[in-house]
């Protein structure tokens, strides 16, 4: 079955090799992506330090006061902090609120307050015989603290 015709016939070429340049679009896309982690990663890294470190000097505000205070001097002290750090942070007006208007301005701060943890701070403070017990610091240093975390102090 062989003619001349087929003999005079050449064989096809092989095709050129595939080149890897330019690449298909998954690939443009992925190192796009890789690219901007490696350069946000880092930003991100000091981004997230620099917060972490803010929020443990502000809640080192609360763990500052000592424990063995009387009650009526540990109240006294954890309102001078607070207010004193509020000053440094320009919210002057919120230091010469007192009372109930200090724990309504508190509350406003930050979304589901417990007033009746942050009570002592307004209205206890001004009592003479005052006595909070162990459960009740360890609550209003909690709601403190949670202010203070969500209000990035």
């Amino acid at each position: 079955m062989s003619s001349p015709l087929q003999g005079s016939l050449l064989m096809p070429g092989a095709p050129p090799p595939i080149s890897w340049w330019p690449p298909a679009p998954g690939w443009l896309l992925l190192a796009a992506v890789l690219l901007a982690l490696a350069v946000l990663m880092p930003l991100l890294l000091v981004l997230n330090r620099k917060r972490q470190r803010r929020r443990l000097k502000a809640q080192r505000i609360i763990w500052e006061v000592s424990d063995s205070l009387p009650d009526q001097d540990w109240l006294a002290a954890l309102n001078t902090q607070l207010k004193r750090h509020l000053k440094a942070r320009g919210e002057a007006s919120a230091t010469r609120l007192y009372g109930q208007a200090w724990v309504d301005y508190l509350c406003r701060h930050y979304p589901r307050p417990r007033s009746d943890l942050l009570a002592p701070l307004g209205h206890a403070l001004y009592q003479a015989e005052l006595q909070l017990s162990p459960q009740q610091r360890r609550s209003l240093q909690r709601e403190l603290l949670r202010w203070i975390r969500y209000n990035h102090a």
